[in-house]
């Protein structure tokens, strides 16, 4: 809260302004709400016109009360803008709502009290016209409500999606002596106005835990802060019977107490962070910000394309050390404010258990440079040559995969062409996964083990899907090999073929490739994209008893050999030599099942194979 408090502070520019991502920093004492109606009316109170808002250009800065902000129930009236059954003084005539007298009578005093505290012109101008009592009878006259036969409002008539006597009024003022359009929600003189009039009602201070001062406290707090629909509250205590606090406290104030204004400024600073920069996805909800309002990485979105090398020059991946200094310098470079040691960087991720409380599922708030190294770590390591991505930028270039799809790598289910992973499934594992980002932690183990076991069973997803699920598990086996070594050389460094790796599980993938390489060269334009190869139907039983099922699927491909041409029968026949001959004396009969290894010797080699130039009889 007090690091949101000072982001408020630091980015004051903006407050009741669109930004250039179109979000709008409220003012404190303020919330936003669709409006569906819009008023407009002279500088005396006389009324113009009125017309139906669309969705589009619906939201609508309205000033807040403590009640009207937290409302649920019960009689609390916005100050300026609401619904029809508060600001409608004929509204009884036309409703059957019961109490409506009581809300409108509720409106007009609160709007009463702050025009006689000295109220903008425009707030003025608004109170002239609401006491007239005849806001229905001008919209039904403007044809913009609809009336039943009997006379009342009808119940089955929406406006973008509301029923018309619930919608929410806002107003504009349209004279010879107002610039621009006169829209009442966008005018900054207003804000100030009624920040400065309510601010002097608080007459109890206390000792605000943001900021340690003394200050007018508050015990309600703002709702909507992941989106205008949402009713969870960070900070609430409303059970003083049950035991929400009780047997730790005699009152809410023991536990926590929060002022007023500091409190409206995390919160509307929450927003605009979340708004603006928030990943919203899946029930989860994560915002990496800068205090000062600097540019932060998006590192849940972007792969390393998108972060650190678009439009550039792609090293070649076996040149490991210098792909990993491209990466770093392109990523400090673009971010390079954050080498600075006094700017820092927050990361939080927020997730409701009920509709009514919000939690802080994740925070960490460190230096920028510290976060930088470890996103850079991240994008160097869990790398591999990427050849899924459609877009001719992306294809056969080494990246990192975004998060959400090394989730749908490992535990994805393939429905109608596209990989899917339950909700709540892909929200815990993306929590799980934000740690080795941010912080640079290793990669949890049963993550990468079903992403290897997704690989080996190619037959449960298409062409396309199993080439995704392939690389990236070869990008997280290439991670936890970098987490083991730790500023040394990597088992599994180098993203291309290794012709002097005696590793049985390596080898293994190389015969493997090569194999359904060689198969699929004998097939047709026709064949190629429904016939399956030997290999790939037996790879999920090559990890479990490989010696066996490799002498099955050689004896299978034998026929194969001479639909191929002279020269290319020799240059496979030779590469399958020269992998036999790379096995260590009693491995390639040993059991024993087969490791990650084997996933990136197979995906080494058939990169390899794939680069083959057409090969002539004589040669």
């Amino acid at each position: 809260m007090q690091v949101l408090h000072e982001t408020y502070d630091k980015s004051r520019a903006y407050v009741g302004r669109m930004d250039q991502k179109g979000c709008i920093l409220l003012p404190i004492a303020h919330s936003t709400q669709n409006a569906q109606l819009e008023i407009v009316i002279g500088m005396s109170g006389e009324w113009k016109s009125a017309r139906k808002v669309e969705k589009a250009e619906a939201v609508t800065i309205i000033p807040v009360t403590e009640d009207s902000g937290t409302r649920s129930s019960g009689i609390a009236p916005h100050p300026l803008f609401d619904k029809l059954c508060y600001i409608a003084g004929d509204y009884e005539k036309y409703s059957s709502k019961k109490k409506a007298a009581e809300f409108y009578q509720a409106y007009m005093d609160q709007l009463e009290e702050w025009v006689q505290a000295g109220c903008h012109v425009y707030v003025k101008a608004i109170y002239s016209y609401v006491k007239k009592g005849q806001l229905i009878e001008d919209l039904v006259k403007a044809g913009i409500l609809i009336l039943t036969e009997a006379g009342m409002l009808r119940e089955d008539v929406k406006i973008e999606g509301i029923v018309q006597t619930d919608a929410f009024v806002r107003f504009r003022i349209q004279d010879e002596n107002v610039p621009g359009l006169g829209e009442v929600w966008k005018e900054q003189n207003v804000y100030d106005n009624y920040v400065n009039y309510y601010l002097k009602e608080f007459e109890k201070s206390g000792l605000d835990y943001i900021t340690g001062q003394y200050l007018p406290c508050s015990e309600k707090q703002p709702s909507k802060i992941r989106n205008s629909a949402d009713k969870a509250k960070l900070i609430s205590a409303n059970d003083s019977s049950g035991f929400t606090y009780r047997g730790r406290f005699t009152s809410k104030e023991e536990a926590v107490c929060v002022g007023y204004v500091p409190s409206q400024e995390a919160h509307n600073a929450l927003r605009w962070l979340i708004e603006r920069q928030g990943y919203r996805s899946y029930g989860m909800c994560v915002v990496t910000w800068n205090p000062e309002d600097e540019e932060v990485p998006d590192w849940l979105k972007d792969d390393t394309y998108d972060l650190a090398y678009a439009g550039q020059d792609i090293l070649p991946p076996d040149l490991g050390e210098e792909y990993a200094q491209k990466i770093k310098l392109a990523i400090r470079g673009r971010y390079s404010k954050f080498e600075d040691p006094a700017k820092e960087i927050v990361v939080m991720a927020l997730d409701a258990a009920t509709p009514g409380r919000l939690s802080v599922t994740y925070y960490q708030q460190m230096r920028g440079s510290d976060f930088l190294n470890h996103l850079i770590y991240w994008h160097c390591s869990c790398c591999w040559i990427m050849s899924y991505k459609k877009a001719e930028a992306f294809w056969n270039k080494p990246m990192a995969p975004v998060p959400e799809d090394i989730v749908k790598a490992a535990y994805g289910v393939e429905r109608n062409g596209l990989l899917q992973v339950d909700d709540k499934l892909m929200e815990d594992t993306l929590k799980r996964l934000m740690p080795c980002i941010v912080e640079g932690r290793s990669l949890p183990k049963d993550i990468v083990k079903s992403a290897f076991e997704s690989a080996c069973r190619p037959q449960a997803f298409g062409i396309y899907n199993r080439r995704k699920i392939l690389e990236i598990t070869c990008a997280l086996i290439r991670k936890e090999s970098q987490d083991r070594s730790k500023n040394k050389k990597g088992e599994f460094d180098s993203m291309s073929l290794e012709r002097t790796n005696h590793d049985r599980d390596y080898l293994y993938g190389r015969l493997l490739a090569t194999a359904h390489k060689f198969e699929y060269d004998t097939f047709t334009e026709a064949e190629r994209g429904s016939r399956e190869t030997n290999a790939e139907r037996y790879r999920s039983r090559m990890v479990i008893n490989p010696h066996k099922t490799w002498l099955m699927i050689d004896g299978r491909i034998q026929p194969y050999k001479r639909k191929l041409k002279i020269g290319l029968q020799v240059r496979y026949q030779k590469e399958f030599q020269d992998i036999y001959d790379m096995f260590k004396p009693g491995d390639f009969t040993a059991p024993g099942k087969l490791g990650v290894g084997f996933l990136i010797g197979y995906n080494c080699e058939l990169s390899e194979l794939w680069n083959w130039k057409n090969v002539s009889t004589e040669e």
